[in-house]
């Protein structure tokens, strides 16, 4: 069996103690193969902070991916949030950034977040094209042959339908499409901080997006948590720890199969109201 620890938004800068200490308790218990981290480190993207969160990731021995979310960015320096946006990111967890190799998974990791956009939202999430092709042509290749293939980043690709929040990614029904019809099995994403499973359908093809919640503060209709995710075989669970008071508790999984014939919910990938067909 394969054990991945998904956690996102983090926010060092606004980060919840109490939930990093019963983070670090409940870690151990689980003993993990891997952790995903799905961006949003820092809170304003300060040197001290992305100090603080490479620190905390360090005390965990075992291989990490780490990508950036949109907080990871300068918030108050325009100029360099503008021309190298990510590069004090890099310059803490470039070492990080995958892919990492399992017995039974492989984690590959892209960036959807900006340092700035042509629209008033510039922490909603985009994505390269191109850059997904360079993910899927490694999701083909042989070190993740026989393996479940996973990609972590910060932003849904289509907005989970219980988030608290809606979320507009550039590009993202038609990297939705793209991906169903690849062998990357499964997408893990934060941002919204709330957990999600959802199954997102194109013609036959699925996969599987799978959203965290927040280590933070900065809750919103759900407390704080993180997902553990398990590979048994060909099956794959997937359960929800919430804090309560000073530890985390697990919800009942989500029992996910190859035939996607379960109760979570299904989202098409076909263009819907919320991006169009030219997204």
């Amino acid at each position: 069996m394969t054990r991945i620890i998904q956690l996102a938004d983090i926010h060092f800068g606004t980060e919840n103690p109490v939930a990093l200490e019963a983070f670090e308790a409940t870690i151990k218990e689980l003993e993990p193969d891997a952790l995903a981290v799905c961006g949003d480190l820092t809170q304003r993207g300060k040197r001290s902070e992305f100090a603080d969160a490479r620190d905390w990731l360090d005390r965990f021995d075992i291989p990490r991916l780490v990508v950036a979310g949109n907080h990871d960015t300068p918030l108050l320096n325009i100029y360099e949030r503008v021309v190298s946006p990510f590069e004090r990111h890099d310059s803490y967890f470039e070492d990080l950034s995958g892919p990492v190799e399992l017995e039974g998974a492989y984690l590959i990791g892209m960036n959807t977040s900006r340092g700035w956009q042509t629209r008033k939202n510039w922490a909603e999430g985009s994505v390269n094209l191109e850059d997904l092709e360079s993910v899927i042509a490694e999701a083909e290749g042989p070190a993740s042959h026989g393996k479940a293939v996973f990609l972590i980043c910060h932003h849904p690709f289509l907005s989970p339908p219980e988030a608290p929040m809606r979320t507009a990614t550039r590009r993202g029904r038609r990297a939705s499409r793209r991906l169903a019809q690849s062998p990357v099995g499964f997408l893990l994403t934060g941002h919204v901080h709330a957990p999600s499973v959802t199954v997102v359908d194109d013609e036959a093809k699925s996969y599987v997006a799978v959203s965290s919640g927040t280590l933070s503060t900065r809750i919103r209709t759900r407390p704080a948590s993180f997902n553990l995710i398990e590979l048994k075989q060909e099956a794959c669970d997937v359960t929800v720890y919430n804090l309560h008071g000073d530890r985390f508790v697990p919800e009942k999984p989500h029992k996910l199969s190859p035939e996607y014939n379960h109760a979570e919910p299904h989202v098409t990938a076909a263009a819907g109201p919320y991006e169009g067909s030219k997204s």
